[in-house]
């Protein structure tokens, strides 16, 4: 029975008759069983005081990371008629490559020969600028040239005047020894010394002096009356001439008004001719076609197809909670698990999760959603857990942003409880509410 010999008996015996065998059989497994129990509360124990990473959880969809990136429409930039696709869905093009081409619907444009039509008008415009300015030369220059007649004009007034006002003192002079003349001569005509005649002869010199002086007056006054002639028909010949300048420098603006406007006008339809063309963006694939079909009339800013750029950087924008929001941080870790790739997560022992992939917090909403705060994530600097190439923009994904490290005995309190994780990374108050 005790299985000190090779010689067993235990074959010979049947077990279930001996009760007292059955007993010493039945503490054995009691035994066992302390044993294991001790050792699994052991290992919980053992367990409990592991550290525990602290997480906030949110479900999202991958994205990119600069608005460049992501899925845009192709919008007709004027109405017209669609004539003729150069692509279909799933087409890869590059930058300029021309993706429809669309016909003219407003019948100002339907001119073939709009373009070179407006270059003539434009053309013309700037022949009859050019005439104005050379009519305003030539004004110009009659006014030089009669501000030099002008002048020539008045200096000879004015030397005239200068001649005929000596005249007139000469004939002053002349006037006042006449009449002294005549003076004397009436005295001594008086005193009986001189004759009748020698006093008449005096009396005519003295008439002939005031005639002669009344003459060189009447030059002297007519040279100043020509003088002023001369400055009234300048003025007059000048306000003319100015009034015709001020006339051709008007139609002269107005032409250059009518030529900016032409000029305005084959910039628009130059660049509306381009719009004919409707090209990428940027390089990316033809997801979509809005439209179907040749013919088919459209309108201005009317979708037409959506382009994904092929270049782009990839994130993913995950939702949180508003309780959970204090929590999230510029630069925080997290770990990305993406529809499609099969994952086993631990979400307090982030590195023993298989399936999952590291990234960054790089941007925080601070207006509500539908769904809650919008994170925004991109990969972390971790060549060895690199995101997968074969995502796609829109693909599912759950995101643990993780927190700070505590013990596993204090998690379970703190879920028990309904206590939020930790948020503080210091002393307070004397207690550690930081990193465990």
């Amino acid at each position: 029975m005790l299985n000190i010999t090779e010689n067993s008996i235990k074959k010979n015996v049947n077990e279930k008759e001996l009760k007292a065998y059955q007993e010493i059989q039945g503490f054995g497994a009691t035994k066992k069983f302390n044993r294991i129990f001790f050792v699994i509360f052991a290992l919980i124990l053992i367990v409990m005081f592991l550290p525990w990473t602290q997480n906030v959880r949110g479900m999202g969809e991958v994205t990119t990371f600069l608005p460049s990136q992501r899925p845009q429409t192709l919008q007709s930039p004027i109405p017209g008629r669609i004539q003729q696709w150069f692509v279909r869905e799933g087409d890869t093009v590059s930058a300029g490559d021309t993706i429809v081409f669309i016909s003219e619907l407003n019948n100002e444009f339907f001119d073939p020969e709009i373009v070179m039509r407006t270059k003539e008008q434009l053309a013309a415009l700037e022949e009859q600028i050019v005439a104005y300015g050379q009519k305003l030369a030539a004004m110009d220059d009659i006014l030089r040239a009669m501000v030099q007649n002008r002048d020539i004009k008045l200096l000879q007034t004015k030397l005239r005047i200068e001649a005929d006002s000596v005249e007139v003192e000469n004939n002053i002079v002349r006037q006042a020894q006449a009449k002294l003349q005549l003076d004397r001569a009436k005295t001594l005509l008086e005193e009986g010394i001189n004759s009748q005649f020698d006093f008449e002869q005096r009396n005519q010199a003295m008439q002939e002096a005031n005639a002669r002086y009344q003459a060189a007056k009447t030059r002297y006054d007519n040279s100043i009356t020509d003088y002023q002639a001369v400055i009234a028909d300048f003025n007059e010949k000048e306000s003319k001439l100015r009034s015709d300048q001020f006339t051709v420098q008007t139609q002269r603006l107005e032409s250059q008004q009518k030529a900016a406007q032409l000029r305005t006008r084959l910039a628009g339809i130059e660049v509306r001719q381009g719009f004919y063309f409707l090209t990428a963006p940027q390089r990316g694939m033809i997801t979509r076609t809005y439209v179907s079909g040749i013919g088919e009339n459209i309108k201005e800013g009317q979708a037409l197809a959506q382009l994904m750029p092929l270049d782009y950087q990839m994130a993913a924008e995950i939702y949180v909670r508003p309780v959970d929001l204090p929590l999230i941080k510029i630069g925080q870790r997290a770990q990305l698990e993406f529809d499609g790739w099969p994952a086993i997560v631990f979400s307090g022992w982030p590195n023993t999760s298989f399936g999952t992939f590291p990234a960054k917090v790089v941007a925080v909403d601070n207006v509500a959603e539908g769904n809650g705060y919008r994170i925004l994530v991109v990969p972390y600097d971790d060549e060895e857990r690199l995101w997968p190439e074969q995502l796609r923009f829109g693909s599912g994904v759950n995101g643990i942003l993780l927190l700070n490290d505590v013990p596993v005995w204090y998690e379970l309190w703190r879920q028990i409880n309904g206590f939020p994780p930790e948020y503080y990374t210091g002393k307070r108050g004397g207690m550690d509410n930081g990193k465990k």
